[in-house]
Formats: C-alpha cells, sequence, structure tokens
C-alpha cells in the first residue's frame, strides 16, 4: 500500500519499521489451521486484528496509508482481562516515550470513564454466559509530516447487554473534557430535533496529542439510507452549509460506489446486496444502515460531518466496488492513483480473484471540507483468515 501511495523509500521503510517494532508484538497469535482466533475483533470482517485504509489523492495531494489495529496480549481473553485492553493501553503508553507528538491523556481519560473497574464482576457476567468484544481500537496514519495516532473505544458497562451505550453516559464522559462545545452542543440539538431518524452512538475516538488539540470523533449508526437522509444529517439539518454542487458530488460518489442507477430516488432506502453464494443479508440495527462520526474541533461552533458506506453489503464483487471508486475519481480528475490501486487490491488478493465475492473492500467514508473538495477514504480488510488454510492429509507420510 505505501508503494502504491507513492511513498518513498525512506517513509516506506520508516513505516514499516515502526510497525514491526512498535505494533506487530501485539498482533496475538496466528490463527490456528481450523481459523479460530484467540480474540475475534469486531474491526476485520472476518475477525482479524488489523484493518487498512487508503485515503484518496485530490488533484494535488498523494494518498495516505493508515492501519488500525486492536491489540492482543497475553492475558487477552482471561479472567485478567476480559475486555480486552491491557494490551492496548501498554502499546500505547510504549508508544508515546518514544514518539513525543503521542500523547495518551485523553485516551486514559476515556479509558478511566465508559468502562467500569471491577474485573471480577465482568468475569461473573462471562460466567453467566455474557460475551465480550472490542472495546478499544489504536489507529496508525503514516503522513508526510510524520506520525499521527489515535484511539478508538465502544463502551461496556456491567449490565450492558444490548450493545448500546445511552446517550447520557456518553455526555457525562465528553463533559470532563469540554464542557461547553459549542460543536458537540450542535449534534445534540440535532439529535433532538431529529428523534425520528434513529441514530445509534456507537464509538468514540480521540487523537492521541496534547489535549488542547486533540479532536473528539463521535460516531453514528442509522438504518436509513436514503440520499434525502445522507443531506440532512451531513447538512446537520441545515445548520451546515454545504453547496448544492458538492451534495451532488456526494449523490454520484454514493451511486458509484454501492452501484445504483444514476437516477436512483433520492428518497428511496438503499438495501444491502447479498455476498454472492451466499443467503440474504438480515444486520441487527447498531450495525445495518449508514454511518457517521461528527469531528468535534477545539473551538469548533458546528462540527465536521462524514458519511461511512459500509461497501461490503453493497455491489457484486470487489472488482465492480473497485471500478465504482476508480471510475469516480477519473471523472473528477483524481484518477492519478487508479491503476495502483487496482494492482494493489489485486496483489493483496492473491488468494483469489477480485470478482469471485466481495469482503476485501469494507467501506468508504466521505467529508465535505470547507473548500468544497470531497475527502474520501477506502478501508480494506485483509482476509486474513482466507489464507489459513488446513494442512493436508498426509496418512502418515511426509509426501
Amino acid at each position: 500500500m505505501l508503494e502504491a501511495a507513492g511513498y518513498s523509500v525512506q517513509k516506506q521503510y520508516d513505516s514499516l519499521v515502526f510497525f514491526y517494532q512498535r505494533m506487530l508484538p501485539y498482533m496475538g497469535p496466528a490463527p490456528a489451521t481450523n481459523r479460530k482466533l484467540k480474540w475475534k475483533t469486531l474491526l476485520g470482517l472476518e475477525g482479524s486484528p488489523i484493518e487498512y485504509s487508503w485515503k484518496w489523492n485530490t488533484k494535488s495531494s498523494e494518498p495516505d496509508v493508515r492501519l488500525t489495529m486492536e491489540a492482543i496480549g497475553q492475558y487477552t481473553a482471561t479472567a485478567k482481562d476480559p475486555l480486552n485492553q491491557l494490551a492496548a493501553r501498554e502499546m500505547l503508553h510504549h508508544i508515546g516515550q518514544v514518539c513525543d507528538s503521542v500523547d495518551p491523556t485523553w485516551a486514559d481519560h476515556f479509558f478511566s470513564t465508559m468502562f467500569d473497574h471491577d474485573v471480577s464482576k465482568y468475569n461473573q457476567e462471562a460466567a453467566a454466559g455474557a460475551t465480550f468484544s472490542t472495546s478499544c481500537l489504536i489507529a496508525a496514519k503514516f503522513l508526510p509530516e510524520g506520525l499521527s495516532m489515535k484511539s478508538y473505544f465502544v463502551p461496556r458497562r456491567l449490565g450492558q447487554t444490548d450493545g448500546l451505550t445511552p446517550l447520557a453516559q456518553w455526555e457525562e464522559a465528553f463533559d470532563k473534557l469540554h464542557p461547553d462545545s459549542a460543536a458537540r452542543a450542535a449534534v445534540h440539538q440535532f439529535l433532538k430535533a431529529h428523534p425520528d431518524k434513529v441514530m445509534h452512538p456507537v464509538m468514540a475516538a480521540v487523537d492521541d496529542v496534547a489535549p488542547v488539540e486533540s479532536r473528539l470523533k463521535f460516531y453514528f449508526q442509522t438504518p436509513y439510507t436514503s440520499f434525502t437522509s445522507v443531506r440532512e444529517t451531513v447538512t446537520l439539518g441545515g445548520h451546515v452549509e454545504i453547496p448544492e454542487e458538492q451534495l451532488q458530488s456526494l449523490r454520484s460518489l454514493i451511486i458509484a460506489v454501492v452501484g445504483v442507477d444514476k437516477d436512483y430516488p433520492e428518497n428511496i432506502e438503499i438495501h444491502p446486496v447479498a455476498q454472492k453464494g451466499g443467503d440474504f443479508i438480515d444486520l441487527p440495527a447498531p450495525v445495518s444502515g449508514f454511518g457517521y462520526y461528527f469531528d468535534i474541533a477545539p473551538g469548533s461552533e458546528l462540527p465536521a460531518i462524514e458519511l461511512y458506506l459500509p461497501i461490503h453489503h453493497y455491489g457484486q464483487d470487489d472488482l465492480s466496488l473497485a471500478k465504482g471508486i476508480t471510475g469516480w475519481m477519473k471523472v473528477y480528475g483524481r484518477g492519478q492513483y487508479c491503476d495502483r490501486y487496482m494492482s494493489m487490491l489485486e496483489n493483496m488478493a492473491y488468494h483469489r480473484h477480485l470478482e469471485d465475492r466481495k469482503g476485501l473492500q469494507s467501506y468508504v467514508s466521505c467529508l465535505i471540507k470547507k473548500s468544497g473538495e470531497l475527502d474520501i477514504s477506502t478501508y480494506i480488510d485483509p482476509e486474513a483468515l482466507d489464507r489459513v488454510k488446513p494442512k493436508a492429509k498426509t496418512n502418515g507420510s511426509l509426501y
């Protein structure tokens, strides 16, 4: 990915050394030949603990590469660490010791406020049949100016069985960070004014930098997928001014990546498409539909709003999904890296053909910047478990 994105050899080397020394040791044990993992994360579609992202170039900039992972350690899924947080905290603080720009202060705040601290009670819930999954993720973005880190949190309080954290609990944690944030107040005003939108809060993220510079990202999921709903959300009900030209560019991107007709009605929901050879997709509300995050920067009056399209639920296969977004890039004068992107996908999917099915490309995100430019990223699942094959039977022979 680094090579395809045009990173210099030196920058490729620096990024790979950083990953090898600071993140790879927290990838956990390799999957068994029966594909069973020590800890099945929510990050990868198949449960593997890493996801890549390709931030698309603009007319004047090159792509950026990022990876997100759930750290896995020796105590993961044991009575000492039922929520799998010890490895992430250790990794983040080790990185902070060698990278002056990394400050885990806000991450520590969320570890303290979004979870209970009596591990024995979590273990009691597990003994009674409760299951636990991803509660924190760490992301590293390799930028020309240096390393950028983010921490993501999915709360899990004692007694929380439906997977959803009430908005009041999120607010309790946020208030201690910046109680007078106008941008955050605007988000909550929008949610209160549109209760019919069914926006489920699912995750929060912070920049691992000095608190005065850190942004808060608040992630939501909604079952609504029409462009009418998208328009209402990215404009915050009309409070964020976005020219119609940019909104139509966003609409054309959605059409291109989910594979619907260009005349698809704006007020009709876009429905998921079953996997090739699979069953009809029936998703629970917290993970169905489209996702959004509200980017709340220090001192901002209004948030920036990014749309997340779960493209692994749409389109026919990875080849058609890739052709959709590269076709859009070429139309909008951003096609310089499309051939490299296609070649990169083919190399990553050496275990299958892109047209066989979908799953390698998981999400496309888009934020309309103040300049009017669309900030677009594609998220990539490495399909690591697909590369794990059972050992061939030998009948006692080595040949």
